[in-house]
């Protein structure tokens, strides 16, 4: 399959002869033979003045080939975060394809997020979901809407957001905090922190996985298709869940 990939990625660049393809492409004369005859018996090269070329449908698997590889790369770096989600958990694909990834250190498990922290301080709106309440987490955004203007949407499970106020009640007290932030309460099961920083330009998403009450890595990622995907995660939780007051008001 590489050596088809490779024709391919040849021929999407310019039409070519198979004399051609042996020198942009390197395999022997009998490689390149057996690759555009199998490409042409799936149709996905033809003939073109003499020389070959892709076809529309040559082009489209082509470009699902790359997406393929690229996600299943994501994957592979992403492994050790992806094994600590409880096993009926799924994340989309178009997510993990292109994936900024981030896995924990034992000695610093936070050091992980700090990418993802230092891509808040832009001016726009952050919407998220979280399971559990780190300081790092509450330091950071009471700062950011204070310093940056910021608004955030967040829903939690009843228990978090009692936790985040029993702990952090004299943040929120603070007027000019408290009016940048919405929370919501949701019943259903948080298994992974989601969040979506909206940005005029490149609007990014990211997930954060928890082990045990720590951190165990964070996947970011400003594709269209996974922020769209992150998006559409984050509207089924917040269509679901209750608005309250940090005077726990429903």
């Amino acid at each position: 399959m590489q050596k088809r990939h490779d024709i391919l990625v040849a021929l999407a660049t310019e039409p070519q002869t198979k004399p051609e393809l042996v020198e942009s492409v390197g395999p022997s004369r009998s490689t390149v033979d057996r690759a555009v005859h199998a490409l042409q018996e799936i149709r996905c090269v033809t003939r073109c003045d003499g020389d070959y070329c892709l076809t529309p449908a040559g082009r489209i698997a082509l470009a699902e080939h790359e997406r393929y590889v690229e996600t299943m790369d994501g994957i592979a770096s992403a492994t050790d975060v992806l094994n600590a989600l409880p096993n009926d958990v799924r994340i989309a694909p178009e997510f993990l394809s292109g994936a900024d990834v981030r896995v924990a250190s034992a000695h610093a498990p936070e050091s992980a997020l700090q990418p993802s922290l230092s891509r808040l301080d832009a001016p726009g709106r952050l919407v998220g979901f979280a399971p559990v309440v780190l300081s790092l987490y509450t330091d950071t955004l009471t700062d950011l809407v204070t310093e940056h203007d910021i608004d955030v949407e967040i829903v939690l499970r009843r228990g978090t957001l009692d936790s985040l106020l029993e702990y952090y009640r004299d943040r929120f007290d603070d007027a000019a905090v408290a009016g940048h932030f919405e929370f919501h309460v949701s019943d259903r099961p948080v298994p992974y922190a989601l969040w979506i920083k909206e940005r005029e330009e490149s609007p990014v998403a990211g997930i954060t996985v928890h082990e045990h009450g720590g951190v165990r890595g964070v996947l970011m990622n400003d594709e269209p298709r996974a922020v769209e995907w992150a998006r559409d995660t984050y509207e089924h939780y917040r269509e679901e869940a209750r608005h309250v007051t940090t005077e726990l008001q429903p």
